[in-house]
C-alpha cells in the first residue's frame, strides 16, 4: 500500500498533467499497441491511479475505461521503481481475491512498468495482461522494451504538458493584450464619463502631458503637452498656495492631494480636486509627478446644499419666531447657492403685493425688506399665481421683465428665482434668490430652493397652528373650570343642609383632581401625559412629594386613561394623608411602575406601597373612594389590595395599548 504522502504527491502530479478523462490520443494508443505486440499479450493499458479509481489513458483488449481501485493490480506496482511481474494472479495473495481474476475477464498474468515523473512521483503504469498464466514471465528483451515504452509514456505526458503550457501562455498573452487595450479604452471612457483627467509632469523639462478630459476641465485646447505652470493662470489668487509649485514638485515635497478653485470664462468659479504621486530615480530624486484631476464643483455644491438643509432643520425645529425663521432659511440658502441675496416674503395674492422679511445679502447689496408690488417688476406674478416656479436667467432679455429691467437692476437683480408656496390652495409665501451677475441655473438648485421653501412653510404653519391651539386650549380650560365651578356651586347649595361635611369635601376635592387632570391634558394639547407627571403632580398638590419615591420607565398615557388614573391617584394619595403612610411625620409612599409581556400584549403594572404609617386595618365598609380604587387603571378591575403590617400595598395591572389609546 502507498502512504498518504505518496497519494497526495501522485494526485498533485496528475493535476499538473491535466490528463485525466481526456479523449484518446494516437501517440498513447500506439504505445499500448507496441507493448501488446512485443510482450505477446491480448491486453495492454496505460493506467493512471487516483484515490478511488484507476483510469486508462490508452487501452487495447480491455473494454472498461476505468475500474475501482479495489480491482486495480497496477496500484501494487506504485511502490517500486522496477517492473512488477505476477506470473499467476490466482495464487499471488495480493491478487487472488481480485474480481477481475475470479470473474470475467479472468486475467491470470500481469506485468507493469511504473510511470515515474521527472520529480520522482509514480503516477501509474504501462502494463500488459494475459488470460493465461506465464510461469516464465517476460524475456529480458520484453522487460527492457516495456520499461522503455513506460518512459516514452512519461515523455509524451511532459511534451503534452509543455505544449499545453505554451498554448496557454500564447492564449493568455493574447487575452492580456486584448484586456489591456480594453482596459485602456474603458479607462479613457470612464475618465471622460466621470470627469476625471490625468496628467504626467516631467520634472526635468517642466512639461506636462495632460489627457483630453484634463484639457476640458481647464478649458484648454486638447493637445498632448503643455508647460506645467499653465494651470496657474486659472487658479484664484487666494488658492494658488494650495497646488504644487516648481520648487515643491522638484524636491518632491508638494502635497499629494489638493482642492482649489479656478475661474473659467464660461461657467465662472469651479472647484478642482487633484491627487498625485511622485516617481523617483534610483537616488530617490523626484523625476515625475503623475495624478488625476476632477471637477468636483457639483459634489461640493450638493454637499453644501445638504448641510444647509440639515442646519435649516435644526434651526426651524423649535422656532417660535416667523421673522427669525425666514431670515435663518434665507441665509443658509444664499450661502449654499453662492447668491448675492435670498429671502422670503408673505404674499397678498389679491393685492399682488409681497411683504419682504429681513433678507440675507452679500456685502454691499441693498435689502428688499418692506412692501413691494409685483407688477412694478414685470408680469411674472401671473406664473406665481398658477403655482409655477419663476426662473429668469437675465432680467434684461426675459419677456416677463424686459419692460421693467431697470427697476430690477437698480436693486441689484440680474438673475432671479421665485418659488411660490401654497397653503390650503392659497399663494401666501414666495421664496426668492437673486444674483447681481449672470448665473446658469441647475435643476438641483431649483429643487433645493423649493425644498427650503417647503420646510419654511411647514415651520411657519406649525408656529401659527401652535398659537391657534394655545388660544383654543386656554379657552377650553377657562370654560371647563367655569363648568366645574358651577357643578361645585350647585352641589354646595344642594348639600348645605347635610351635617356631615366629610363626603362633601371629598366630592369637592375630586372635582379639583378632575380639574387638575384637564389642566395636564390642555398643557399637552390633549395628547395625554406621562405616569411620572401624574404621580408627582398629585403628591405635590398635597405637599407630600418629598416623602415619596417614584421609579419606572417614561410611559405616556392617552387622554382617557390620564383622567381615570389622575382620579385614582387622588384617592390613593388622599387616603394616605388621612389614614395611611402620610398621616404622620415619618411615613413614606413608594410608587413604581413597569411593563412586561410580549409586544402584542404588553402589560403595565403599577404598585402603590405605603410604609411607616399607623397599623393597617381593612375597612369594614367600602365607600366611593375604595370602589374607585378597585376599578383599577382602566375602570375594569385588575387590582390587588394587600393590608400588610408595613402598610397598604395596591397593585394594579392593565393593557399598555389600552392605556395609551387616544380615545
Amino acid at each position: 500500500m502507498t502512504s498518504e504522502r505518496d497519494d497526495t504527491r501522485r494526485l498533485e502530479a496528475l493535476a499538473v498533467y491535466d490528463i485525466m478523462d481526456t479523449p484518446p490520443e494516437p501517440e498513447f494508443d500506439d504505445v499500448v499497441l507496441l507493448a501488446s505486440e512485443i510482450c505477446q499479450t491480448p491486453v495492454s493499458l496505460v493506467s493512471l491511479v487516483e484515490t478511488e479509481r484507476q483510469w486508462f489513458k490508452a487501452r487495447i483488449g480491455f473494454d472498461l475505461p476505468e475500474t475501482p481501485i479495489s480491482q486495480s493490480v497496477c496500484s501494487h506496482a506504485l511502490q517500486s521503481p522496477d517492473l512488477l511481474i505476477i506470473p499467476d494472479l490466482t495464487i499471488d495473495p495480493r491478487t487472488s481475491e481480485n474480481t477481475l481474476v475470479t470473474q470475467p475477464p479472468h486475467i491470470r498474468f500481469y506485468a507493469g512498468a511504473p510511470l515515474i515523473s521527472p520529480d520522482g512521483v509514480t503516477i501509474g503504469t504501462l502494463c500488459v495482461i494475459d488470460t493465461e498464466p506465464r510461469p516464465q514471465g517476460l524475456s529480458l528483451t520484453q522487460k527492457r522494451s516495456l520499461s522503455a515504452l513506460a518512459r516514452q509514456v512519461v515523455a509524451l505526458l511532459e511534451m503534452r504538458r509543455n505544449s499545453s503550457r505554451k498554448d496557454d501562455l500564447f492564449r493568455r498573452q493574447k487575452r492580456i493584450s486584448s484586456e489591456v487595450r480594453a482596459i485602456a479604452a474603458s479607462s479613457i471612457a470612464a475618465q471622460e464619463a466621470g470627469g476625471i483627467g490625468t496628467f504626467d509632469i516631467d520634472l526635468t523639462t517642466g512639461t506636462m502631458k495632460i489627457s483630453a478630459e484634463g484639457c476640458r476641465i481647464f478649458r484648454l485646447p486638447v493637445q498632448d503637452e503643455y508647460p506645467a505652470n499653465i494651470i496657474y493662470d486659472f487658479i484664484l489668487p487666494e488658492d494658488r498656495h494650495l497646488p504644487s509649485a516648481d520648487s515643491s514638485r522638484t524636491d518632491g515635497t508638494a502635497s499629494l492631494e489638493a482642492s482649489y478653485r479656478i475661474r473659467t470664462p464660461d461657467e465662472g468659479i469651479r472647484w478642482i480636486s487633484r491627487r498625485a504621486a511622485f516617481h523617483r530615480d534610483a537616488e530617490g530624486r523626484a523625476v515625475r509627478m503623475v495624478g488625476t484631476l476632477q471637477d468636483v464643483t457639483e459634489q461640493r455644491n450638493a454637499q453644501a446644499r445638504m448641510q444647509a438643509l440639515i442646519r435649516l432643520g435644526d434651526a426651524l425645529r423649535d422656532t417660535v419666531d416667523v421673522q427669525q425663521a425666514a431670515f435663518d432659511a434665507a441665509e443658509l440658502m444664499a450661502q449654499a447657492l453662492g447668491a448675492t441675496r435670498a429671502g422670503f416674503g408673505m404674499v397678498d395674492a389679491e393685492a399682488e403685493t409681497v411683504m419682504m422679511h429681513r433678507d440675507w445679502r452679500a456685502p454691499g447689496v441693498a435689502t428688499l425688506e418692506g412692501l413691494h408690488h409685483f407688477r412694478d417688476y414685470g408680469s411674472f406674478i401671473e406664473d406665481l399665481l398658477r403655482g409655477e416656479t419663476v426662473l429668469i436667467g437675465d432680467v434684461t432679455t426675459d419677456r416677463r421683465t424686459r419692460d421693467h429691467f431697470q427697476s430690477l437692476l437698480d436693486i441689484g437683480i440680474r438673475v432671479l428665482v421665485n418659488v411660490p408656496i401654497f397653503d390650503k390652495g392659497r399663494f401666501n409665501l414666495v421664496v426668492f434668490v437673486h444674483y447681481d451677475q449672470p448665473h446658469t441655473w441647475r435643476r438641483e438648485e431649483i429643487d433645493f430652493v423649493r425644498s427650503v421653501g417647503d420646510r419654511l412653510q411647514a415651520a411657519i404653519g406649525r408656529v401659527f397652528a401652535e398659537e391657534d391651539q394655545d388660544i383654543l386650549n386656554r379657552e377650553l380650560s377657562h370654560r371647563l373650570k367655569n363648568t366645574l365651578s358651577v357643578v361645585q356651586a350647585i352641589a354646595t347649595q344642594t348639600l348645605k343642609t347635610i351635617g356631615d361635611r366629610g363626603p362633601i369635601e371629598s366630592f369637592e376635592k375630586r372635582l379639583q383632581a378632575l380639574s387638575s387632570a384637564h389642566d395636564v391634558l390642555i398643557h399637552q394639547n390633549w395628547t395625554g401625559a406621562s405616569i411620572r407627571h401624574l404621580v408627582s403632580d398629585t403628591l405635590d398638590r398635597l405637599g407630600m412629594l418629598e416623602r415619596s419615591e417614584l421609579s419606572g420607565p417614561n410611559i405616556f398615557l392617552g387622554p382617557k386613561a390620564t383622567q381615570s388614573v389622575m382620579l385614582l391617584l387622588h384617592e390613593l394619595a388622599t387616603n394616605a394623608v388621612k389614614y395611611g403612610g402620610l398621616s404622620n411625620g415619618t411615613g413614606q409612599v413608594t410608587a413604581r411602575w413597569e411593563i412586561s409581556g410580549p409586544a402584542e400584549n404588553t402589560q403595565l403594572t403599577f404598585t402603590w406601597q405605603e410604609t411607616g404609617g399607623p397599623p393597617v386595618v381593612e375597612p369594614e365598609r367600602r365607600g366611593f373612594g375604595s370602589r374607585l380604587i378597585r376599578m383599577g387603571l382602566l375602570g375594569t378591575g385588575g387590582v390587588d389590595i394587600r393590608y400588610e403590617p408595613p402598610g397598604i400595598m395596591v397593585i394594579m395591572r392593565a393593557s399598555l395599548s389600552h392605556l395609551q389609546e387616544a380615545g
